[in-house]
């Protein structure tokens, strides 16, 4: 189903979390595989988030303890480089900026 879970839109991953049939942890497993597969050729993704897998598992134990989710709970997203976030490095596209 990795390959699936890629190409499912955001809402449909969320129904599917929610109910429990896929896990917050399977679905960023199979986008950082094809993260994996298609970035060397794309260089679409400049940083990785280095906690998204412990991220997903945070997710999935909510979702276990039965807590109030989100909309999107356990979804995994980009943020496009140029936005700063906390925790990951923000390049603006720029050799200049690749150590920010």
């Amino acid at each position: 189903m990795s390959d699936e879970l890629v190409n499912l839109p955001a809402t449909k991953l969320a129904a599917l979390i929610r109910a429990r049939k896929v896990s917050p942890v399977e679905v960023v497993e199979a986008h950082l595989q094809r993260i994996e597969q298609l970035n060397p050729n794309l260089n679409a993704i400049v940083t990785l988030a280095h906690d998204s897998l412990e991220r997903a598992r945070e997710a999935e134990a909510a979702i276990t303890r039965g807590d109030e989710l989100e909309p999107l709970h356990g979804v995994p997203f980009t943020v496009k480089d140029t936005i700063e976030t906390e925790g990951v490095r923000t390049t603006s596209g720029s050799r200049l900026r690749a150590s920010h």
